[in-house]
């Protein structure tokens, strides 16, 4: 227990080092590396557990409340859902207003907050998590870039994939897997960090047209995770751009 904690803690670190890069780069929605993504997780042969997108944006301006409510209703209208399925939260102190929308289904689960934190300084956040199906991965990141690029050119979207293998690996299966998708994306490993079960790969792709990010002068645009769980009793295998934002 002590060397995950002390692994994790270490993860925290290595991933609080990485400096945010917004890249000036003109997006192709159709060949932005998504669908190469998703045909790689195929390939992994394990079980689809779910995919989490976390897009977020920043407004130099102020936004009252109404503002705020009708962004996160362009939000959830491009995403193909209704008003009648959003749960409003609202909040106000004496340094910020916020707007919350909530919807939470059997199998998906969404959340946007939009936020005005001072004087020109607001924010949209946007937490997708979805259990059911991950093919459609592809069409939500474009209508949700597509979405906040219209409130601002400053966007950034994490997207991630799991899956599960109902058993322990052994060590060589770790390093079969990450090969296979390093070789799939056309990605170079940049650095890893691991221990007798767990271990993460920071990449580059050729393959990703997104945004990245950049850790000790290398871009990195791609993380794999594999972790197994003694409690569970399995392995959770994590493929995410440009990095992991989850506690896993």
């Amino acid at each position: 227990m002590k060397k995950i904690i002390l692994l994790m803690s270490l993860v925290s670190i290595f991933l609080l080092g990485l400096a945010i890069s917004y890249a000036e780069v003109k997006r192709d929605t159709n060949n932005n590396g998504y669908k190469q993504m998703l045909n790689t997780f195929e390939n992994i042969n394990s079980e689809f557990k779910f995919y989490n997108i976390k897009g977020n944006t920043y407004l130099n301006r102020n936004l009252n409340e109404n503002e705020m409510k009708s962004i996160c209703m362009d939000i959830i209208t491009n995403l193909g859902l209704e008003e009648s399925q959003i749960e409003w939260i609202k909040n106000k102190n004496s340094s910020e207003s916020q707007v919350y929308a909530h919807i939470q289904e059997s199998d998906r689960n969404i959340s946007i907050i939009a936020v005005n934190k001072s004087n020109n300084e607001s924010y949209i956040m946007v937490d997708i998590l979805e259990n059911k199906v991950y093919k459609d991965i592809v069409d939500i990141y474009t209508v949700l870039e597509e979405t906040l690029s219209n409130f601002s050119n400053k966007v950034d979207i994490y997207t991630c994939i799991a899956g599960e293998y109902k058993k322990r690996l052994q060590l060589y299966k770790y390093d079969d897997i990450l090969d296979k998708i390093l070789y799939n994306m056309n990605a170079k490993e940049i650095d890893r960090v691991e221990d007798e079960n767990f271990v993460s790969v920071t990449a580059f792709s050729k393959e990703i047209k997104t945004d990245y990010l950049e850790y000790l002068g290398n871009k990195v645009n791609l993380n794999i995770g594999i972790r197994y769980s003694e409690n569970e009793e399995k392995t959770m295998i994590y493929v995410a751009t440009p990095i992991i934002r989850l506690d896993y």
